[in-house]
């Protein structure tokens, strides 16, 4: 199963960066897409589910912070996970026998300096790891294998984060989980923050990188996107 992630920065669905994005999906053919930071006229006519509208800043139409697509029918959606999550972050649902996980953890100064400014910095990242464990651990038994996707908003391994923060979503992840875009560079040669974890029961190989910007010299993202092959195993 192909399946890809990708922060689009709030791409206006009528603009030519919408249309270069849309034709590089179209190319790579997906079966399923984590979305984070994306207008829902981006997404092609599938199967989704959605984080709430909710993500604790003034709300805009159309707007999710982590949206699930895909070719082929949800079954057991959840746009909530955990009451440590910070809300309007988080989408799961079981697709061809795989239980997937888009996630957008929030960066260091959510809430800090906008928002509500009521946290420290890191405080809601630390929080939403903490969330993100339980849920984990709660499905690492099932009969579905993990795919964990999205913004992580974390180098891997740590280049500049506090080693607090590094800890706190290092620990949370099973032990027999594996982050198959740690130590990985994208098409700039830069570390990854969006990336892709998972369980003992898959098998994956990160096939390629999209662009930050296209070839014609127009930005597409703030974030690279990443795209990878699963199997699971018998």
């Amino acid at each position: 199963m192909k399946c890809l992630t990708w922060n689009l920065e709030w791409t206006n669905p009528a603009s030519r960066r919408a249309s270069l994005i849309n034709e590089l999906i179209s190319g790579i053919d997906p079966d399923v897409i984590c979305y984070t930071e994306v207008n829902k006229d981006m997404v092609p006519a599938g199967h989704i589910i959605e984080a709430d509208a909710d993500y604790g800043y003034p709300m805009k139409p159309g707007r999710r912070k982590v949206l699930l697509w895909s070719k082929y029918p949800w079954t057991q959606p959840d746009a909530y996970g955990d009451d440590e999550l910070p809300s309007g972050r988080f989408a799961m649902g079981v697709c061809r026998g795989i239980r997937f996980v888009g996630v957008c953890i929030p960066w260091r100064d959510a809430h800090v300096k906008t928002g509500r400014r009521d946290r420290a910095p890191w405080e809601d990242h630390i929080s939403y790891c903490a969330g993100l464990g339980r849920i984990l651990r709660q499905h690492a038994a099932d009969a579905e294998p993990l795919c964990v996707l999205g913004d992580y908003n974390q180098r891997i391994p740590r280049v500049s984060q506090p080693i607090n923060v590094a800890q706190a979503l290092a620990e949370e992840i099973p032990d027999d989980f594996r982050i198959a875009t740690a130590g990985a560079t994208d098409l700039e040669g830069l570390n990854l923050i969006d990336h892709i974890t998972v369980s003992a029961g898959l098998e994956i190989s990160v096939t390629g990188f999209l662009p930050r910007t296209s070839e014609d010299g127009t930005h597409l993202s703030d974030h690279s996107g990443v795209v990878a092959e699963l199997q699971a195993l018998d």
